[in-house]
């Protein structure tokens, strides 16, 4: 197929070379292995492989790798060390193509070059940001290897201990978000305008034009199973005694939270959670949570993932450092029953014309976002309607390949993401279905904007790269005098 064959030619090859780094490291840092760093170890090694590395060596002498360097690059030092568990790590993570050396050295250098002018430039990012980043790669790290323990995921990285992980994977993170905000700075401001659009357009050959997925127009009609009012309520009680053996019994509520909540993802940290207004957490759980002075707990209090309690452990400027529990209300095998018999009977209403899909999804729906819209689906990306199926989640996929234009699914049952108590129950119409096709100018104009916006931004990162790379200390150590991916590295 020859599926974006224009952009693979010219765009995406930009892009691999410019932004090669970003590529692996989505890959793999949710599992790199954290190598020891001491700051006197690492300025001495620089200065040991800087003598070295110098031209002033003279060419009857043989050249050594000094404790294994592979180059330098601004302040930053990359040892052989780092690259084999770079591309170790690459591996685990599942990828099924091969990584070469020069391949990893070239995305290593990358990301140094980046986060060295990001330093330069005094982009910053904050101690906050890089600690809640590793924890999230400290979870990932935990759920692939069934839920292992602190010292268990240690002994994996041959740490003794997991705060020696945190400490290593906070350099890693830091350097990855340096080179992250470098390179939206320099994009951040670029604009596109239709004559722009037009061009590129034009410049891609008529038979190299690429050619777009399968997408789809759809509504849908979500409904949850909830639970009993009795439920509910054994649910409140518990929580606030939790809360009560807290402030009248001086009991540790962090303690609590490892025993007692069912978020995953903080329960081993005792619920903590670092949070600003800005950040992306429910609007209820953001009220509580700047609601209360330092010491308080929040009276019991429901969201979109359950009931919780909230104690605010600390203010630090615009940032609260909170600890929660979380508790799901139980629903029985009835209540499941309950909500899918309700869709079930809402789509025989549908199908035999009593009622449209819109109204129904305005009625019944549960999903807050579609039913305002009579359940139509709105892709959260692209902000269109259209919905690519190679994008889409395997249950929608399954259910709307073989529909045709105004048909209505069966109901399709699966876990909600978000409350694993909760299952949902989900009807599908499809609207429309634009099939496989070969870019066009005026139906695909959004798309065409967006790669020719891309294509600017490369442009630009790529021209400021091969600029930095002019200015900046770079030496390459001699087993990669022979890559072909890092002659312009090499000055």
């Amino acid at each position: 197929m020859r599926r974006l064959k224009a952009i693979d030619l010219r765009l995406i090859r930009n892009w691999a070379s410019v932004l090669v780094v970003f590529a692996f490291a989505k890959a793999m840092t949710a599992q790199t292995t954290p190598q020891p760093t001491n700051a006197a170890q690492d300025e001495a090694i620089k200065q040991e492989v800087l003598a070295a590395l110098a031209d002033t060596v003279k060419p009857t002498k043989v050249r050594y790798k000094v404790d294994g360097v592979s180059g330098v690059i601004g302040d930053y030092v990359v040892l052989e060390s780092d690259i084999e568990k770079q591309i170790m790590a690459y591996k685990r993570a599942g990828s099924l193509d091969d990584i070469s050396k020069c391949e990893m050295m070239e995305s290593m250098l990358g990301e140094k070059l980046y986060a060295h002018h990001a330093i330069q430039d005094s982009i910053t990012v904050s101690d906050e940001e890089i600690a809640n980043m590793t924890e999230q790669r400290i979870e990932y790290f935990r759920s692939q290897l069934n839920g292992a323990s602190d010292q268990e995921i240690a002994d994996v990285y041959r740490m003794d201990n997991i705060q020696q992980v945190k400490d290593e994977l906070n350099i890693i993170n830091r350097d990855e978000l340096l080179a992250s905000r470098m390179q939206q700075r320099l994009t951040e401001d670029i604009q596109i305008t239709p004559e722009e659009v037009r061009q590129f357009f034009a410049s891609i050959p008529e038979g190299e034009r690429p050619l777009f997925n399968t997408e789809v127009e759809i509504a849908r009609i979500v409904v949850k199973s909830k639970p009993s009012e009795e439920s509910v309520k054994e649910t409140i009680e518990k929580l606030n005694e939790y809360r009560d053996d807290v402030l009248n019994n001086g009991a540790n509520f962090a303690a609590k939270a490892t025993l007692f909540s069912e978020d995953v993802g903080t329960e081993r940290q005792g619920g903590l959670i670092s949070l600003r207004r800005g950040e992306p957490y429910a609007k209820e759980f953001k009220e509580a949570a700047f609601s209360l002075q330092e010491g308080q707990i929040s009276k019991p209090f429901e969201t979109e993932f359950g009931w919780h309690i909230v104690y605010l452990e600390k203010i630090r400027g615009s940032v609260r450092d909170v600890r929660h529990i979380l508790l799901y209300p139980y629903i029985s095998r009835s209540q499941e029953a309950k909500a899918r018999a309700m869709l079930d009977e809402m789509r025989d209403r549908i199908v035999q014309g009593d009622t449209t899909f819109a109204d129904a999804a305005r009625a019944i729906s549960d999903e807050k976002e579609t039913a305002k819209n009579g359940g139509l689906f709105v892709n959260p990306t692209t902000g269109e309607n259209l919905l690519d199926l190679t994008k889409a989640a395997p249950g929608l996929v399954s259910t709307v390949q073989f529909m045709e234009e105004g048909d209505v699914s069966g109901i399709i049952e699966e876990k909600d993401r978000r409350n694993v108590g909760v299952m949902t129950f989900t009807i599908v119409n499809l609207i429309r279905k634009v099939k496989d096709h070969e870019a066009d100018y005026t139906k695909d104009f959004l798309k065409i904007k967006e790669l020719a916006l891309r294509d600017k931004q490369v442009r630009k990162i790529k021209q400021w790269r091969e600029d930095k790379i002019k200015d900046t200390y770079i030496k390459i150590g001699p087993d990669f005098k022979e890559c072909d991916l890092l002659q312009e590295w090499t000055k």
